[in-house]
């Protein structure tokens, strides 16, 4: 006879095939219930502090020539371009409403080939509500919540980086709480996205100003190195091409160096984190109460 557990890896499988739930169709709501704790919790096991690893001779001489003009640098106003682009949409209901059980995680491993096509993703307005409600709701406000959702918005059109990549960042690396420590391996990382050193954190008195400029640090970089769009575009102060591919995107992001063969190989840093983004773009909550996520070894 088939264990319980076995039984509920077959459901969730199935589940993956059931008919969806019909997804938001609209931006949130944004009530203030005042149901939240402030707390500084958001990093932990599977997440972490981002390891910048030393780049070959050749990289090194080309970093080194445009240092000065890293140092004045601001990431704000840059965008992707080229094959990076493939995975953008600026429409917010372009995907499915995700797994059926928001616990459920499907071990990615291997080179980018094997992680889920952009077709695969959910929309951004089903992947918003799935995270608000199982995580945001508990650590801040309504309005804080809301201004979240206003910076991505903005950011992901001035980057062009798709909203819900940049979202599946933010979850990993602070789970969306605005009152985040910043962290430090060899890199201080400040902010909802733990970006680059010279990255802000939240300022209360300036909600809104500062929770953008958290999304402008992690994704259009700072004056002191790169965000997700200097990955995309294979720009000087990063130490591998990632293609234009996001997952080769998120280890470079997270490791500050990529094995392509191997996109679990965390090089000092999260090996987890490739395959936990895939994961979120596709519909899990974060959570592994089931023990889906426990089975592929991390």
């Amino acid at each position: 006879m088939a264990s319980l557990r076995t039984i509920k890896l077959i459901a969730a499988w199935l589940s993956l095939f059931a008919p969806a739930i019909a997804a938001p169709t609209g931006p949130p709501s944004f009530p203030d219930t005042h149901n939240y704790t402030i707390t500084t919790a958001g990093t932990h096991g599977n997440q972490g502090a981002h390891a910048i690893a030393h780049p070959n001779v050749v990289r090194a001489a080309k970093i080194a020539e445009k240092l000065s003009a890293l140092q004045t640098r601001n990431g704000a106003g840059s965008s992707v371009t080229g094959s990076g682009l493939n995975w953008y949409t600026s429409s917010f209901s372009t995907g499915n409403s995700g797994y059926a059980d928001p616990q459920y995680y499907y071990c990615f491993g291997g080179s980018a080939s094997s992680f889920p096509p952009f077709a695969n993703w959910m929309n951004f307005y089903a992947m918003f509500d799935l995270n608000q409600q199982d995580s945001m709701v508990y650590e801040e406000s309504g309005p804080i919540q809301g201004d979240i959702w206003n910076a991505i918005v903005q950011v992901s059109a001035d980057s062009k980086v798709d909203a819900r990549f940049i979202l599946a960042i933010i979850m990993q690396e602070s789970t969306a709480n605005v009152y985040v420590p910043c962290t430090n391996n060899g890199v201080e990382n400040c902010g909802l996205m733990q970006a680059y050193a010279g990255s802000v954190s939240f300022n209360p008195n300036s909600p809104q100003s500062s929770i953008t400029q958290m999304v402008i640090d992690g994704t259009q970089g700072t004056s002191q190195g790169p965000g997700l769009v200097q990955w995309f575009n294979d720009q000087d102060n990063v130490n591998n091409n990632a293609g234009g591919n996001p997952y080769n995107v998120a280890r470079g992001y997270n490791s500050g160096s990529i094995d392509f063969s191997n996109l679990n190989d965390g090089l000092g840093s999260t090996g987890s984190y490739v395959s936990d983004i895939a994961n979120r773009l596709q519909g899990w909550n974060g959570n592994d109460g089931e023990g889906y996520r426990a089975r592929c070894g991390w």
